[in-house]
């Protein structure tokens, strides 16, 4: 199946997150298309040079010198796009073995498939609601996450249109269009709170597009590692010293980020971590692991070449 995937590059992160196409180029057979989304010139040009000799690559400037939503950045990545699917994911997903034979098929036989929940979530039990992780809404409909997706063109434009709306996140009420509020149930309109793409997948849930979600064995997605600063870990940390569970999550993200860094520079000693949950820190030491051989296994494969 030929499927293009986007892959959205905010500042300060394509260097340390190049292992994750380079797995994704490994594993698959799939295009993608790399975004820079308020980036700087070097940076850019860093990208540039990195698609150069890969017909898998292709690369897009979004417009603007500033860095946008990443549901305002998908609104513009679809309204440019043509292929039969539209089709995107985080720019710190790794790829371990193949996978696509088992999305292939998902997506044939569905609308919109979905993926990749963040580490920290997949061994809780996922709300229903309209947070990022969720893939149920209120009243049970199965809706999407933004992590990693695939949808149908032709079942996202005709619900764009008829209520007027968009890819974008809905924080308040009064930017959803009442159309859209008339056909949700009191279950499903609980809150005024969508966030990316979800007030689109409860609407196309009640226009009878079928969803599915499935995570992939040998694809993860580590986290938050794209947004990654010192100034915005050490707030979350000190916000949030009652909440273990943030706080494993902030240590989480700060870790890989650590890794990562080793990584690029050839050095595979494992930072510090220290997490409240054990099953979760044992979960991100044997993805780290992994991490490491799968960049050793990428420079054997170049020495060879």
């Amino acid at each position: 199946m030929h499927l293009k995937f986007y892959i959205i590059y905010t500042p300060n992160s394509f260097s340390k997150l190049k292992l994750a196409i380079n797995s994704l180029l490994l594993n698959t057979d799939y295009h993608f298309i790399l975004v820079a989304n308020g980036l700087e010139y070097i940076e850019f040009c860093e990208i540039q040079d990195f698609i150069s000799n890969n017909k898998r690559l292709d690369i897009i400037d979004l417009p603007g010198n500033v860095t946008i939503p990443h549901g305002t950045a998908l609104n513009h990545l679809f309204n440019i796009s043509s292929s039969d699917y539209f089709c995107f994911m985080d720019s710190d997903i790794f790829a371990f073995k193949d996978f696509s034979e088992q999305l292939n098929q998902l997506v044939k036989e569905n609308d919109v498939v979905s993926s990749c929940k963040p580490l920290e979530w997949l061994r809780k039990k996922s709300p229903k609601g309209y947070r990022g992780h969720c893939t149920v809404s209120p009243s049970g409909k199965n809706i999407a996450m933004t992590y990693f997706a695939v949808y149908k063109r032709d079942k996202v434009r005709p619900v764009l249109n008829k209520y007027g709306i968009s890819f974008e996140r809905y924080m308040r009420k009064s930017q959803i269009p009442e159309k859209a509020m008339s056909v949700l149930s009191e279950p499903d309109k609980h809150t005024n709170k969508f966030n990316t793409a979800k007030l689109l997948n409860i609407l196309q849930a009640y226009d009878g597009v079928k969803f599915a979600y499935k995570e992939f064995d040998g694809l993860v997605h580590l986290g938050g590692v794209s947004r990654y600063s010192e100034h915005t870990i050490q707030g979350t940390r000190n916000i949030n010293k009652s909440n273990p569970v943030a706080v494993d999550r902030v240590a989480t993200r700060y870790y890989f980020h650590n890794l990562l860094e080793n990584i690029k520079n050839n050095c595979y000693e494992l930072p510090d971590l220290s997490l409240n949950d054990t099953a979760l820190e044992n979960h991100v030491i044997e993805t780290s692991h992994e991490l490491i051989l799968l960049k050793k296994s990428i420079v054997e494969a170049k020495t060879c070449h």
